[in-house]
């Protein structure tokens, strides 16, 4: 999934320093009277936080508390976990995977819509699957759940503007609590895969009434319309949620969840610092250093009371390239940019060592204990190849080349400080003339899905822990030239037959060393092919207040406020 708006760092530690004062607001009054409430900042406002339309980090944040699916991400350790199915059996033949669903689970009520608040069955799982096997506007999910991995969702996909539709085969309801599934591949894929919430159950009467504005579903907060607008989301407590901790307490613990959208991540800083928020979930690089020497006298010889956390993560910034659009279907340009642009000096003199390295070895991040992502030959800081390249694709001493637009999205200095860098970089290396634009998310996404911008700054998380999330991004064969088409997640609308087949072996493989040795291939083919431009894998810096206890991070961004809990403050 997207990221946008991230800042880093390249070790694993925890490093606990003091509060910085400052006023109380609200949210401070109403701890203060008994309430618990968690307020985060964001720096990007979500587009939609309807499951089948998540495009975003700050999206699946605000979903993945509304809405529940079959099953669940373990923050702790990233393992699978029961959700609204409370257990579930694989089949003899490795391909079936028979669900048993909670008998207690009850959807949230929606005001507008009676009898909303009913308790889930088969019927509202195989009305979900059909959903994502839909093909319509509000669903950009159907490759990355169903496509090629449930048996008959193809053909259901293909067939559901038709009058009459068939069944999807591969889904079979047993009784009211329990169905089955029948796939083309792994089960444990696709387990992980439904543990994104874009693959949350959805209620059929509320989602007939509301399309993709429905913001009701089965998780542990309610969304709260009449105190939400565009800068803050207001989640509050479903009092009937199923679940309870080891303590019988009833999950979850916190009364509310405030996310709030901030202009920039400096002044989420600086909200963070006078208490009007208890996480921010990316510290500015830039100012990271400072932030730790300003309050590390202060750390010693007294109570706690903020945390900075930082670890690495399943995530690559890069640059892309729209390849169906002049000037960048030329293989030698592509090429020459990639060899063009110091990523070292971007790391050390722009994000401060603040990232877990160059992204010199392909797009998949150093994450993965089992892909020897250090195998696959990248692109090296290299001016003379990047000039000979350069005049192989017909543009010597950058000569005749018309300049770039690069797009990059607003509400974070660091895109722009990167973007000035590279600007620079081609230029004095290359000779080679690029502007930039920052412009809303919005806005940057509509133009890359259309197939309008021609080269435009991203970043991907894992969506599930696996190599083959970041290769899915270029996966062509649904990509097509009709600019009315969305293009989503491969907004560069790469074709490539060769990578394809590989990638589709690698998916379908019966274990993981057979699916890293086909992943590999495919992205050394990937990266020839120079449809985008890695820049360096991520790690992320956190803030947390210290009261805030039982939150666990981790390196998909997967966040659960379930267990979380607020405490009285540490004397000093």
């Amino acid at each position: 999934m997207r990221i946008f708006g991230l800042f880093l760092v390249s070790t694993i530690s925890i490093m606990v320093i003091t509060a910085c004062g400052g006023d109380q607001d609200k949210g401070s009054n109403e701890r203060l009277s008994g309430n618990k409430v968690l307020r985060i900042a964001e720096v990007n406002a979500p587009i939609s936080i309807f499951p089948h339309k998540l495009t975003n980090n700050v999206e699946a944040l605000i979903a993945s508390q509304i809405h529940e699916g079959l099953v669940k991400i373990n923050p702790k350790d990233l393992s699978i976990m029961p959700g609204i199915a409370e257990k579930w059996e694989i089949g003899p033949d490795g391909k079936t995977i028979t669900f048993f669903l909670r008998k207690d689970a009850q959807f949230q009520e929606d005001e507008k819509v009676k009898g909303s608040n009913y308790k889930v069955t088969s019927k509202d799982v195989k009305f979900t699957f059909e959903l994502l096997c839909t093909n319509r506007k509000d669903n950009y999910h159907f490759q990355t759940v169903c496509k090629d991995r449930l048996v008959g969702a193809n053909d259901y996909y293909v067939n559901s503007d038709k009058a009459e539709k068939n069944e999807i085969k591969g889904l079979k309801i047993i009784d009211d609590y329990t169905f089955s599934v029948e796939l083309l591949n792994s089960p444990q894929i696709f387990l992980q895969i439904l543990a994104n919430p874009v693959a949350s159950i959805i209620n059929k009467k509320v989602y007939d009434r509301r399309k993709d504005s429905l913001n009701t579903g089965l998780g542990p907060f309610i969304y709260d319309y009449k105190a939400s607008n565009k800068k803050r989301h207001v989640l509050y407590r479903n009092k009937n949620y199923y679940a309870k901790n080891a303590k019988g307490e009833s999950l979850p613990l916190i009364d509310s969840l405030i996310i709030d959208v901030v202009a920039s991540s400096e002044e989420a800083l600086q909200g963070f610092k006078s208490e009007k928020f208890d996480l921010i979930t990316s510290v500015p690089s830039n100012q990271l250093k400072s932030l730790v020497e300003e309050n590390i006298g202060d750390f010693k010889g007294k109570s706690p009371r903020y945390i900075i956390e930082q670890k690495p993560e399943m995530l690559s910034s890069f640059y892309a390239f729209n390849v169906n659009k002049e000037p960048f279907n030329n293989l030698k340009l592509r090429q020459a940019f990639n060899y063009a642009i110091d990523r070292n000096r971007i790391i050390e003199k722009v994000l401060f060592g603040q990232a877990h390295g160059p992204a010199e070895n392909g797009i998949v991040p150093p994450s993965f204990s089992y892909y020897p992502s250090h195998t696959i030959k990248g692109y090296t800081f290299d001016v003379e190849k990047a000039k000979a390249l350069l005049k192989e694709a017909g543009y010597p001493e950058g000569k005749g080349l018309p300049e770039i637009q690069l797009l990059v999205n607003s509400g974070n200095s660091i895109n722009n400080s990167v973007a000035v860098e590279i600007q620079k970089q081609l230029k004095n290396n290359i000779n080679v003339n690029i502007g930039f634009e920052s412009i809303p998310i919005s806005e940057k996404f509509y133009l890359e899905v259309k197939g309008k911008a021609e080269m435009f700054r991203e970043g991907w998380v894992a969506d599930y822990p696996s190599p083959e999330s970041f290769l899915s991004v270029f996966y062509g064969e649904p990509v097509t030239n009709d600019t009315s088409q969305m293009a989503f997640p491969n907004t560069t609308k790469y074709k490539n037959l060769e990578f394809d087949r590989y990638y589709k072996m690698g998916r379908d493989a019966v274990n993981t060393d057979s699916a890293t040795k086909y992943f590999l291939i495919a992205e050394q083919i990937l990266i020839d092919d120079a449809p985008l431009i890695p820049l360096w894998y991520d790690s992320n810096c956190r803030l947390i207040n210290f009261r805030i206890k039982n939150f666990y991070t981790n390196a998909l961004r997967f966040y659960d406020f379930t267990q979380v809990d607020i405490v009285d403050e540490p004397k000093q």
